[in-house]
């Protein structure tokens, strides 16, 4: 809180954050008619988990697949709770009781979380708990002192793991997907550009990343497709096993909907549809494109306007100009030497 007794704008947002953390869980715990919920949630640098428990006529069970949005709200809160000086908390504990419909926290930021993982989290993971939560020393504690401490002594082989992971970033935006000689063999020959946009891609990759994260997903699964001035993009997560479509936050949505223009390559024009996909366990964030191929935009067949807009936005040489664009646009100028 400032001086003047006003919140500051991290308190603002950390509040707002609470608040619609509130309302998610409580609609949705109107909507299943249930007496209870509690949540625990553990987290710690770019990791974050939350286990739900339900209770309905007075039974108490654990939730394997919790509501989407209850858990995205409150996994969130670690980020937007963080106090610069004493960190983000590794624990919190929510509970809310219907009908009362008020949401209860209590948190640590000093026990080491339960991250519940087949094996130990990779040290870089409690570098960057530091890293992005800065704490006063005596705000550290032992075991994440120790876990840094181990970071400094290997950081040579973690930051080589890391440069693999940025070169294979490269790799991806220069060439396509490993494994795709078909994208890769165009690039070599000319037919197809090599990828550029590399401050718009990099900022997509950590935006989709931190989504990610905080969704305690395994996968995230992109599809765009686009044509002029329209774009239609969808999204999958994949949990437990399971992918199911959902809505992209405003910052995801907003870095992922400037590719395509960024991407756009004189003379090549810019790609028609593309699908981007990361998995939890390699952070990479990967990309195909199809720069031929007529684009899905949900609403029946291109049309000319569409069509003579793409042109006029992103002109192509004619022999790279599917037919189906050339015949269908009205502006034979559009398609020319560039």
């Amino acid at each position: 809180m400032s001086g003047n007794g006003e919140l500051s704008d991290r308190e603002l947002e950390a509040q707002e954050g609470f608040i619609d953390a509130q309302n998610e869980i409580q609609a949705w715990l109107e909507e299943i008619e249930a007496e209870r919920v509690d949540i625990h949630c553990n987290g710690v640098g770019l990791l974050g988990f939350a286990k739900f428990w339900l209770t309905e006529n007075g039974v108490r069970k654990r939730l394997e697949k919790p509501d989407e949005e209850s858990y995205s709200s409150v996994l969130v809160l670690r980020e937007l709770q963080a106090v610069p000086g004493r960190g983000a908390w590794f624990w919190s504990h929510f509970w809310m009781e219907m009908p009362e419909g008020v949401l209860h926290q209590e948190s640590d930021w000093m026990r080491e979380p339960d991250l519940d993982m087949d094996e130990d989290p990779d040290l870089y993971h409690y570098w960057t708990e530091l890293d992005r939560y800065p704490r006063d020393e005596g705000n550290i504690p032992g075991w994440l002192r120790e876990r840094v401490e181990q970071w400094e002594v290997e950081r040579g082989p973690a930051f080589n793991r890391r440069i693999a992971e940025l070169e294979e970033d490269f790799y991806v935006l220069t060439h396509g997907p490993r494994g795709s000689q078909a994208e890769r063999e165009a690039a070599r020959t000319g037919e197809l550009p090599r990828m550029r946009g590399g401050a718009e891609f990099d900022l997509a990759r950590e935006r989709v990343r931190a989504w990610l994260a905080d969704s305690g997903a395994e996968r995230i699964d992109v599809d765009i497709s686009g044509l002029g001035s329209s774009q239609r993009v969808a999204y999958w997560l994949t949990a437990n096993g399971r992918k199911k479509p959902v809505q992209a936050g405003e910052e995801v949505a907003e870095a992922v909907e400037r590719l395509r223009h960024a991407q756009a390559r004189p003379r090549y024009g810019a790609w028609l549809s593309s699908h981007l996909w990361m998995d939890a366990d390699k952070r990479v964030l990967h990309q195909e494109s199809d720069w031929m191929g007529e684009p899905d935009l949900g609403d029946g067949e291109p049309d000319a306007d569409r069509c003579t807009e793409e042109l006029e936005m992103h002109p192509r040489e004619p022999e790279l100009t599917p037919d189906w664009l050339r015949n269908r646009t009205e502006y034979s100028g559009s398609v020319k030497s560039v």
